[in-house]
């Protein structure tokens, strides 16, 4: 009997460190502070900022000094990226519920980068310390009106759903008859949407539809919308997706 207990510590010990080298295999990058990120500027440090939101959000605010590569589009062959593999890459975004700078990170690593690191406490934090920010577009205030996932079902022949979500689309599904033109590509594919139409903004779950709604408003879009609690709240109300 004290054998098998034995032999259920010793495999329950082993599996604790599989799971535990994995995880840490999965996020083989370090960690900054927002204190350890300034010093490191303060210092004259030679490394590159890397702001991994969409380029409109990127133009709204962002670190002074940043480059703005999206999560999707961190590339092998990205111009804003350094040659030399072993450069320092900094990542980050909206703060630890962002999951956008861990993920380029993470890719960034598998075209062989190997000295990345995440501000995972990101812009919020950044902005809160009032260290040094810059803004390219100043977005218009715009209150948009918001359905629940009942109200745009009952809209969606009258109205343009325009879903613009990323890599969520594949892993929860999308709406029938939704457009999907993903944030990281709005600024280069807004002029595809039709002016005539109530436009409903969708998301993954109600984050990002108000900075698409500045956006598209800005630039021409008058009759504008968004659902409340993006697609998670569109199943959560047993609606169906693709």
């Amino acid at each position: 009997m004290k054998k098998l207990n034995f032999s259920r510590v010793l495999c329950f010990v082993a599996c604790f460190f599989l799971i535990h080298s994995a995880a840490m295999a999965a996020e083989d990058f370090t960690m900054i502070t927002t204190d350890e990120l300034k010093a490191k500027m303060d210092a004259g440090e030679t490394f590159t900022l890397v702001n991994a939101l969409s380029p409109i959000e990127f133009k709204e605010l962002t670190i002074k000094g940043s480059v703005n590569i999206p999560s999707s589009r961190v590339t092998a062959d990205n111009p804003l990226l350094p040659a030399d593999k072993s450069s320092l890459l900094i990542f980050f975004c909206k703060g630890p519920k962002c999951s956008k700078s861990k993920k380029a990170a993470k890719i960034a690593m598998k075209f062989g980068y190997s000295n990345v690191m995440v501000y995972n406490e990101g812009l919020p934090a950044w902005a809160k310390k009032r260290y040094p920010i810059e803004s390219q577009v100043k977005y218009p205030k715009v209150k948009l009106t918001r359905l629940s996932p009942q109200e745009v079902k009952g809209q969606m022949n009258s109205a343009v759903l325009l879903d613009i979500r990323g890599e969520e689309v594949k892993k929860v599904g999308k709406i029938n008859g939704a457009i999907s033109i993903p944030l990281d590509d709005m600024e280069d594919k807004y002029a595809t949407l039709p002016k005539g139409k109530k436009i409903i903004i969708i998301d993954h779950a109600g984050k990002q539809v108000n900075i698409c709604g500045k956006f598209l408003h800005m630039n021409g879009y008058e009759d504008l919308a968004a659902m409340d609690g993006g697609v998670l709240a569109w199943k959560r109300a047993g609606l169906p997706v693709e």
